[in-house]
């Protein structure tokens, strides 16, 4: 299913993800982060091939069908939100979805870097060495589209 969406988005030239769809879909789409119960290996693969993917795609079919970037608050928000998550899985998975929508998205995406920075300081903080490392890539991800240290904000 996450498959057949992340396609949807991705060949959307009708504006199929309007408003009431992405208000609709992305909040099961970010749910799936919290879902375990595949085990270690395969809850990877499947972020790394489908969820992550489809959640990139979501991001931008929905600017492409509305004309604005409005809704990307949201999403950021629940995806931000799984960085506090008792499952150090859990958040490592929300990490690279946003370092990917990051990657994808660049500059237009900075606006919500206000947003990240407490969710960030967290992650820079966190126990475990592999969400810590991944906090740190998101870090010089945006420090590169910024053109500034964020050094004095974290």
């Amino acid at each position: 299913v996450v498959q057949a969406l992340h396609k949807c988005f991705l060949y959307d030239t009708i504006a199929f993800t309007n408003k009431e769809r992405f208000e609709a879909l992305h909040p099961p789409l970010v749910a799936l982060l919290d879902d375990l119960s595949c085990g270690k290996e395969r809850y990877q693969t499947r972020i790394d091939l489908y969820l992550k993917p489809a959640v990139i795609q979501l991001a931008v079919a929905v600017q492409a069908g509305t004309g604005s970037d409005l809704l990307w608050k949201p999403l950021n928000h629940q995806l931000l939100l799984r960085t506090r998550n008792d499952s150090a899985m859990v958040r490592f998975a929300a990490l690279q979805v946003v370092t990917g929508v990051v990657q994808r998205l660049g500059e237009e995406y900075l606006s919500l870097v206000p947003e990240m920075l407490p969710f960030i300081v967290e992650v820079l903080e966190d126990m475990d060495e592999q969400v810590e490392t991944c906090g740190r890539q998101l870090v010089a991800l945006l420090e590169t589209h910024l053109g500034e240290s964020l050094n004095e904000y974290l």
